[in-house]
């Protein structure tokens, strides 16, 4: 049998192959400015590093080459005398602003990132390396560590910032009377819903430790039209509303779960009503192309018993469910689009 003779790597391949292992590197940094605040600091102004340094408690020197990195890919700005100040792309890592991504930076970064080490034990097992890793599965543990599990929820708020105005600018909520959001979390995307849609009533569907804290987020403009539901969408969801949302939801889970999920929705449904799937989709014809989907698909290897989808695999679950595909709706943004389906 004849046998390739092994030729030299290209040096730019291998340098590539460098480029990326410097995006773990720069994740590192961009951790550190999240748990320091660095953001929030910078936000009053341009500080030098040993002000960052004295308020951070941190060693000067090694701050300022975390700094370095982070200037160096954009991520805050550095200016003569080591001095430091916040831009754009800096400020995603403020706290309790709309649209931050600092809970997920920490959420990716801490629970999340052991399995991105261990996903050699998925693929060869079939199994969860973050149970593997932590002895209990991703929800279990946020109930076990209930502060973690609030970051994440924090988190899950803030990436939202990312994609809630491509959803309220191409899909019109407005002809729908009553919208349920099911696995709702804290509200942000019913409250959104409901001020753009001053005729529609709402209701935030999730699990009672969710909701106790859903409940004082209502905001006091929507308290008449805005409710909440407890339950779990395994066992059911809210019966008559003609349009239900889940957002960031059927990705966590296996086909067969998913199809669970989707019958109970069918079964709540009246003919005509809608559902909208909001999540990644991973395009059909994305054969060796970079897509954001893709690599969200590695976080659910990492965490849960679910997967990123092609169009094809949505259908395929959705028909399952007895429900029929209407339409997909992009929203100017590769993490979400929007996926629509009716009960006939």
């Amino acid at each position: 049998m004849l046998t390739m003779e092994k030729q030299p790597i290209k040096p730019e391949f291998t340098f590539k192959m460098f480029e990326i292992l410097g995006g773990l590197w720069l994740t590192g940094c961009v951790k550190t400015a999240a748990e320091l605040n660095i953001a929030d600091l910078l936000a009053s102004g341009p500080k030098t590093i040993s002000k960052l340094a004295e308020e951070t408690q941190s060693h000067e020197t090694n701050l300022y080459r975390v700094m370095r990195a982070l200037s160096g890919a954009g991520i805050f700005e550095e200016y003569e005398n080591k001095t430091f100040a916040l831009n754009d792309f800096g400020a995603a890592l403020q706290t309790d602003v709309p649209g931050t991504a600092k809970n997920f930076v920490l959420t990716i970064m801490n629970e999340h990132f052991p399995g991105y080490g261990d996903l050699t034990y998925a693929v060869q097992t079939g199994k969860i390396p973050f149970e593997h890793i932590h002895g209990k599965d991703l929800w279990g543990f946020y109930k076990e560590y209930p502060e973690i599990g609030e970051n994440f929820g924090k988190g899950m708020t803030g990436m939202s910032g990312m994609e809630l105005t491509g959803i309220i600018d191409n899909y019109d909520f407005t002809p729908y009377k009553k919208i349920v959001d099911i696995g709702g979390g804290n509200g942000v995307m019913i409250h959104t819903i409901l001020n753009h849609a001053p005729e529609s009533s709402g209701i935030i569907f999730d699990e009672a430790n969710v909701i106790e804290k859903t409940i004082k987020m209502i905001p006091e403009n929507l308290k008449e039209r805005c409710s909440v539901a407890i339950g779990s969408f395994f066992e059911r969801v809210p019966e008559g509303a003609d349009l239900y949302t889940m957002k960031w939801i059927i990705h966590d889970w296996s086909d067969d779960e998913c199809v669970q999920i989707l019958k109970n929705c069918y079964n709540a449904m009246s003919k005509g009503a809608k559902l909208l799937i909001i999540d990644a989709v991973i395009p059909d014809d994305s054969l060796n192309k970079p897509h954001m989907a893709k690599l969200l698909d590695i976080v659910m290897l990492a965490c849960l018993t679910g997967k990123e989808r092609t169009l094809s695999e949505f259908k395929m679950i959705i028909e399952k469910a007895g429900l029929q595909f209407t339409r997909l709706i992009h929203i100017g943004t590769e993490a979400k689009s929007i996926v629509e389906c009716e009960k006939i």
